[in-house]
């Protein structure tokens, strides 16, 4: 086959202090079915052991890059790793978090299906704990082709860890916003990339948990307020640009507010909890109580349901497939969805030849 039939991708990881994880994340690149590969880990003026942990597993893997940079965020840190990257695709996957080995191979069969292969590919994620034990996943969309409405109403994709997209266009799109941290608003850079994406290609579907999403309480995405100030000013210029899309994307604030406060308060973080509560009773008085009458009658209406199904002798049965993937379990290990239980996630053998 030629190499425009087997594409080289560039697996771009940002590191920051991110000697803990680190190691688990390249093993999971390294072990992808697809494997022409370039890996480039870009330390982002780590203050631990990052920079040389990377460069020990260069050595056991070579197609792995290491760069460096003074600190300045995830978002130069992915754009550092665009600019060097030689691959066709860029794979962001952040330091912490995990894929499952037929990622990559899943999303390329996916982008064959778009016109001339030209698009963004995405799949769903499990989210996972410090131990990468599963909690909860992403609601399981089918969005196709000309995502950008629904993805303004909802960020489905939900992370940096997912896409495969073509470098040229996101060269074209401008790459990752910087701004937003020099703003102190740092957080939703790959939202703003993946709209501006979605303005003009059409985005495919691998239908699989295959990203392992880690939520910790030091993580980015664990400060709700800088990450809804960072929601709200990617959302402003596209508010000029599309004012009958003010109504949508309003309601995409509020969803996304409240998906923050819910998540605090599950994890019983009640730092978070005690900021948003104000927040959320100034700005969306009204529609926390619509929201919460919208709640109570399906609460009733899946209780009706449940009671007439018992009446009928038709007890409901747990739904554990969704368009033929396996719905992640809480409480299990992400990696028992890839590897036999008792069994070591290793790299798959040592890679001393250079595939770009």
């Amino acid at each position: 086959m030629t190499t425009t039939a087997i594409p080289l991708i560039t697996v771009v990881i940002p590191a920051y202090n991110a000697e803990k994880t680190l190691l688990e994340t390249l093993t999971s690149v390294s072990n992808q079915s697809y494997d022409r590969l370039e890996i480039l880990v870009v330390d982002d003026g780590s203050r631990d052991g990052t920079l040389e942990l990377a460069h020990d597993y260069r050595l056991r893997d070579n197609r792995v890059r290491v760069l460096t940079q003074v600190n300045g965020g995830v978002a130069r840190a992915r754009n550092h790793g665009i600019r060097e990257a030689r691959g066709v695709y860029i794979a962001p996957v952040d330091a912490d978090d995990v894929w499952h080995p037929h990622k990559l191979e899943l999303q390329l069969q996916a982008l064959r299906k778009l016109p001339e292969g030209k698009g963004v590919a995405y799949n769903w994620y499990a989210a996972i704990d410090e131990n990468g034990i599963i909690f909860g996943h992403s609601r399981p969309v089918l969005h196709q082709g000309n995502i950008f409405e629904p993805l303004l109403r909802e960020n489905f994709i939900g992370n940096g860890s997912t896409p495969l997209m073509p470098r040229e266009e996101i060269i074209r799109c401008g790459g990752y916003d910087a701004g937003l941290r020099d703003s102190g608003a740092e957080g939703c850079e790959d939202l703003k990339l993946y709209l501006a994406l979605a303005e003009t290609l059409p985005f495919a579907l691998a239908p699989d948990f295959l990203t392992g999403y880690r939520f910790t309480r030091g993580n980015m995405s664990s400060n709700a307020l800088r990450m809804l100030k960072s929601h709200s000013l990617v959302m402003e210029p596209i508010i000029k640009r599309y004012p009958h899309l003010a109504h949508d994307i309003r309601a995409a604030k509020f969803n996304t507010a409240r998906w923050y406060f819910n998540r605090a308060f599950a994890a019983r973080d009640y730092n978070q909890v005690r900021k948003l509560a104000p927040m959320m009773a100034r700005e969306y008085s009204p529609q926390l109580i619509a929201h919460g009458l919208q709640q109570r009658f399906r609460q009733v209406k899946r209780h009706g349901i449940r009671v007439a199904k018992r009446l009928l002798g038709k007890p409901s049965a747990p739904k554990n497939v969704f368009a033929g993937a396996a719905i992640p379990q809480p409480g299990t290990p992400f990696s028992d969805r890839f590897v036999p239980i008792g069994e070591l996630l290793s790299p798959k053998r040592s890679r001393m030849t250079d595939n770009a």
